[in-house]
């Protein structure tokens, strides 16, 4: 094997990203605008604040610093802010409505190292409020750290009195009344002079804006995390994700070719004229699942093919219809026997209605010339042709009983018919192999699409009665787990020649990488599901 192509890809990375999109956008969508939506009707909280100058008092009475450190000395004095007394004595005064308790929660004090400053910050449901508040208990601040020092100074000199009254008189004594009488002289003159070794530096403005809420800074933290966890989501999903997804996984697990690999697209492919309206890339792709048909068996090439599928919707049915279009237009005589009994959907792919088929020729009730139908044909002159007798060599287009003429391809159809009560039992019959060897014998090529191999049995015996096999898979449907059952299954059936596998519904971004770039694809056919019947009859209805 080529080693780049073990490398890994930046596709390989990008594709759990384009697996799962729709989760993404939905999880960022959901979570960006919740939370916008939440923050944006939260009541607004506005926000503050004053600076406060604390000054280091110092020993009142010989006017000296104090001992503890400045950084300490204004952190206690911060601390007073916290205090209950604080609350209660500012809600009295700005008659706040509500309790202490929830008047300390609006402040946060905080101080810086190194500075002789004091933040105090108030939060309220108004500018004006928020404002009132941290200016309240600004000034409340500084009279009370005022009111202190004055009172310490007082006191100090009431002390100072004393001591002086209680010296005893004479000269010993001399020098400690005179320096007490100077002392006596300092705390007057403080005392006279109003403390401001605390002040009121910056006061509070009323805000202009709200500091919370704030939809658009939380939207945008809410999409960047839901982004994160989508994306890891999504990479964990991938990680333990059963489905098949690239064609390359294809062969390894079904133990055979990859046939032809195709596109998605999101529109029906309509059915009119005896054409279906295929894009350039479908035809492109079908003419690959045809020629690699025709070349995989050179020595013994196979006439009739048994195509089918694990499970219903995986696109047996439209993959039928349009490999026997790209068939015809070799000019082969093509057959498609509608082998699914219990959900058939190929006539309605046809632009057909259900009517007598293969269940009224293997009961002997009907001839098969008088169930065939014949599929318009895209060469002029041919769309008298609205039967064709299968008894008579004649009634072929070219006249003869072995050959056909160039560019006069045929489509005969045969529809299911009435559904049987049994119908592994009715496919199992001697009768089917003998109409297989018949439709064989008057075809080029005889398709036939049968009912899901896992879901039900009746597909073993025309696997029997087959040439070979093609099994259709369904990308991103498609679960390894059912892909090993089917191979599994299959190599217990003696006798299959399984031919390869169609991988069918290739995504737009995987298919940038197999040759689909112009990002059509073919998902709506392919889809054997009810609402795929109900539409494919609707359509027929049309034609």
């Amino acid at each position: 094997m080529d080693t780049a192509t073990q490398q890994p890809h930046i596709a390989d990375y990008l594709r759990p990203l384009w697996s799962h999109k729709w989760l993404i956008l939905l999880a960022v969508a959901l979570a960006t605008g919740g939370v916008y939506a939440y923050y944006a009707h939260k009541p607004k909280v506005y926000r503050t604040g004053t600076l406060v100058y604390v000054k280091d008092p110092g020993d009142p009475v010989n006017g000296t610093p104090s001992l503890q450190s400045t950084d300490r000395a204004v952190s206690n004095q911060a601390s007073l802010l916290y205090s209950r007394a604080t609350a209660a004595s500012v809600a009295e005064k700005i008659n706040f409505n509500g309790t202490p308790g929830q008047l300390l929660r609006r402040i946060q004090i905080t101080s810086k190292v190194g500075q002789d400053f004091v933040n105090v910050v108030a939060t309220g449901p108004t500018p004006a409020e928020a404002a009132l508040i941290a200016n309240a208990y600004a000034k409340e601040f500084v009279d009370y750290i005022n009111n202190s020092q004055s009172d310490r100074v007082k006191r100090a000199l009431e002390l100072t009195r004393t001591q002086l009254r209680d010296l005893p008189r004479g000269p010993i004594n001399a020098a400690t009344r005179s320096n007490l009488q100077a002392q006596i002289q300092r705390l007057e003159i403080a005392t006279d002079v109003p403390p401001t070794i605390t002040r009121q530096v910056d006061p509070a403005l009323p805000p202009q804006t709200p500091s919370e809420p704030q939809p658009r800074r939380n939207a945008l933290f809410a999409f960047a995390l839901s982004l994160i966890l989508a994306v890891a989501a999504a990479f964990g999903l991938e990680r333990f994700d059963r489905r098949l997804k690239r064609p390359d996984e294809v062969e390894g697990i079904y133990h055979a070719p990859l046939l032809a690999t195709l596109p998605h697209t999101d529109k029906p492919v309509p059915f009119k004229a005896g054409e279906a309206a295929l894009g350039p890339e479908f035809q492109e792709a079908f003419r690959v699942l045809r020629t690699n048909v025709e070349l995989a068996r050179l020595d013994a090439p196979p006439r009739t093919i048994v195509i089918t599928s694990a499970v219903p919707g995986e696109g047996k049915s439209t993959v039928v219809r349009n490999l026997a279009l790209a068939f015809r237009e070799t000019g082969k005589r093509v057959a498609v026997i509608e082998g699914d009994l219990r959900h058939p959907t190929l006539a309605a792919l046809f632009g057909d209605h259900a009517g007598p088929g293969l269940t009224d020729v293997l009961r002997h009730d009907a001839e098969l010339a008088d169930v065939a139908v014949q599929i318009g044909t895209a060469m002029p002159g041919m769309d008298e042709l609205v039967r064709l007798d299968l008894e008579h060599h004649d009634a072929r287009p070219n006249g003869n009983g072995n050959g056909h003429g160039a560019h006069t391809g045929t489509i005969t159809l045969v529809r299911s018919g009435p559904r049987p009560a049994n119908p592994p039992a009715v496919l199992g019959s001697e009768r089917v192999a003998e109409v297989l060897d018949f439709v064989r014998e008057h075809h080029d090529i005889v398709l036939i699409d049968s009912a899901p191999l896992l879901a039900v049995t009746d597909t073993v015996p025309l696997l029997r009665y087959a040439d070979a096999a093609i099994v259709v898979c369904r990308l991103g449907v498609t679960s390894r787990d059912t892909a090993r059952r089917l191979t599994e299954f299959l190599e217990r059936v003696p006798g299959v020649d399984l031919l390869g596998v169609v991988a069918n519904d290739l995504s737009n971004f995987e298919a940038a990488g197999y040759g689909y770039g112009s990002g059509y694809g073919y998902g709506y056919g392919y889809g054997e599901d009810k609402r795929s019947r109900r539409k494919a009859k609707q359509l027929a209805e049309t034609v």
